[in-house]
């Protein structure tokens, strides 16, 4: 705070001291005092005025300087009292005291929303692990069914049901999954391990976790050029590949579908250097107009409306878990022809370090 400044907010107090010091002069020269005596009575009165204001100006000055600085510098407002000295003027007491009750009751509410937020994630997780085990049972019970109808020449029909309620369980599984995924994605770094990963067996592990919906679909995967290293999670990034191939999955075309898998080093030996996976099928495609939408949370698009059960979550999480671990994420599209995601590895391991 300036002392211009602080003088343009006292501007009032100005007016009425030059006010009474206009009223002495005339009092005093209707008395018939010298002119000399009423100007030096004048000097006086400004000097002890301006003294009075300078000094107010001063013990101000660290308090405003101090609030300024912590309202625009201060990477959480919340902790503004904390940067603050507690003032020695009436006003500025006044103003410490109010700002330290606001900041009291925010920092109670934020520690009680996170209380919450953390008691509900880990609400589901265990939510989660105890509803796995039901459907593991369900899993075997299925698998012990099938193999009675089959052993005892039973009908197709029953083989065929008994193969529904198989996928109908996997599709279920995803869900929980998903919920899994999401709950941790908040504390990512606590359950995220930095190592470097063959390209080519990660993309292998994950189409074998959805071999069963790939064969359902009949959708073929392919794969090229993945014989390099990328520094990543393992565990995250099966699951992120998972929602991409589920995705594809989804939309496949009825005959001749296909999910490709291809890998290239760019800007090879320089600062840039990275590592790109794109996931591209050859499905119904994304309309131009939904294109720079399907990374939001929810959106289902034009596709998702045609009877596709889509609930908008598993592109929203991909884009999540990529921000969250430094992973580059776009999308690319035609409607009709098909939908690529591209996922980008920095090469550099100090990438990993700086975030």
């Amino acid at each position: 705070m300036s002392f211009w400044m602080y003088v343009r907010s006292a501007l009032s107090g100005i007016l009425i001291m030059l006010a009474a010091a206009g009223a002495l002069d005339l009092v005093l020269a209707v008395s018939g005092t010298p002119w000399s005596v009423t100007l030096l009575a004048d000097f006086l009165v400004l000097a002890a005025f301006v003294l009075t204001l300078l000094v107010a100006w001063l013990r101000r000055r660290g308090f405003y300087s101090d609030l300024a600085h912590g309202a625009s510098d201060v990477e959480h407002p919340l902790w503004i009292t904390e940067m603050v000295d507690p003032p020695d003027f009436a006003e500025g007491e006044l103003t410490y005291g109010a700002l330290r009750a606001i900041s009291k009751a925010a920092n109670d509410d934020v520690a009680s929303y996170r209380r919450q937020v953390a008691d509900y994630r880990e609400y589901v997780e265990t939510w989660v692990h105890e509803a796995k085990s039901p459907l593991a049972a369900a899993h075997l019970m299925l698998e012990n069914l099938t193999d009675a109808v089959t052993d005892g020449a039973g009908p197709q029909e029953a083989v065929a049901k008994a193969d529904a309620l198989e996928e109908e369980l996997e599709r279920v599984e995803g869900y929980i999954e998903q919920a899994l995924f999401f709950a941790r994605s908040e504390t990512l770094d606590r359950d995220y391990l930095i190592r470097g990963h063959s390209l080519r067996d990660l993309v292998t592990t994950a189409i074998k976790a959805n071999a069963r919906p790939m064969i359902a679909a009949h959708v073929s995967p392919v794969r090229r050029n993945l014989d390099l290293t990328v520094f990543t999670d393992d565990k995250w990034m099966e699951f992120i590949l998972g929602q991409l191939i589920q995705n594809s999955v989804k939309y496949a075309r009825p005959q001749g579908a296909v999910v490709e898998f291809s890998g290239r080093l760019l800007g090879e030996g320089g600062a840039d250097e990275r590592i790109e996976l794109t996931v591209r099928d050859n499905g119904c495609g994304v309309p131009e107009a939904d294109l720079p939408r399907v990374f939001d949370r929810g959106f289902t698009g034009e596709n998702g409306r045609s009877g596709k059960r889509s609930t908008g979550i598993g592109l929203y999480l991909v884009r999540r878990l990529c921000d969250k671990m430094g992973i580059g994420v776009s999308a690319d599209s035609v409607e009709g022809e098909g939908f690529a995601v591209t996922l980008t590895f920095p090469a550099n391991k100090m990438h990993y370090f700086e975030r």
